[in-house]
């Protein structure tokens, strides 16, 4: 099987990411269950006897989230969940501020289990490779909960360390394991679910992006910026997005994509 890229990742996932609504996300006990297989594309792709599950719970560390690994057998039928947690704390209020950061948080503890989904795809076809993988996601996962550990990783990134702790932003081998059958950057993949030019034209309208490509051809960089300062206003206020990462997308990607966009038109 050839290996996937970015592209193919986000909109592999993009729909069982969308599926949830972390305002939902019941305080324990319960918690949100849902079945890869529930989703075409994943039944397809091998992941039906694959489960997420989100849960809250009270913390004794300063992480705001983790994932965790388990599999078990029903019926000659193995069943892998991945499994992320959330601190409470993150739920106290609904508050902008609160409102990023649980998202992100559980963005990034989502990218780990994309991860962790591509890698299964592998291990399914292989049982003796079950227990490794439950050894290095059990490692993986008490990394990323040591807080000092985490900082001391963003200083060897590739991204300015500011923008690293603001974003939870970290390199690639942050999120990988080794078995995925994946050759891009699961960085990018946790950049593109946050925000790409799906979720961006939902408030970057036709409208607006025809606008905006009229005063690009113009050379009327004042009126091209108020355009997208439009789309952006909308965006910050229906979205738990950042405007420091809104900022960071549109450098790397979006700008020079509806810029180029601009002179094909």
């Amino acid at each position: 099987m050839a290996a996937y890229n970015e592209r193919q990742v986000v909109e592999l996932f993009r729909p069982l990411l969308e599926k949830i609504d972390l305002l939902t996300i019941p305080a324990a006990p319960d918690y949100l269950l849902i079945e890869l297989g529930d989703f075409d594309e994943l039944l397809k792709r091998k992941f039906g006897d694959c489960i997420l599950t989100i849960r809250r719970r009270n913390f004794m560390s300063t992480p705001s989230g983790y994932y965790t690994f388990s599999f078990k057998t029903t019926n000659n039928r193995r069943i892998f969940f991945l499994n992320i947690f959330l601190s409470n704390i993150l739920f106290v209020s609904n508050s902008p501020t609160l409102r990023i950061k649980r998202h992100r948080t559980f963005l990034h503890e989502f990218t780990h289990c994309i991860a962790a989904f591509l890698s299964m795809e592998k291990i399914i076809k292989i049982s003796g490779l079950i227990s490794d993988l439950s050894k290095k996601l059990e490692a993986k996962s008490k990394l990323n909960n040591e807080s000092h550990y985490q900082s001391l990783l963003v200083q060897f990134g590739n991204n300015p360390i500011s923008i690293v702790n603001a974003l939870e932003i970290f390199p690639d081998e942050h999120f990988r394991i080794g078995y995925e059958n994946f050759n891009g950057s699961f960085s990018n993949i946790y950049k593109k679910l946050t925000l790409d030019t799906n979720i961006f034209e939902k408030y970057f309208t036709l409208e607006l992006q025809n606008l905006f490509y009229q005063h690009v051809r113009k050379g009327e960089v004042s009126k091209s910026s108020t355009i997208l300062r439009q789309a952006i206003a909308e965006l910050v206020s229906n979205e738990a997005i950042s405007s420091d990462m809104i900022n960071l997308r549109l450098r790397e990607e979006l700008l020079p994509y509806y810029y180029m966009r601009a002179f094909d038109n």
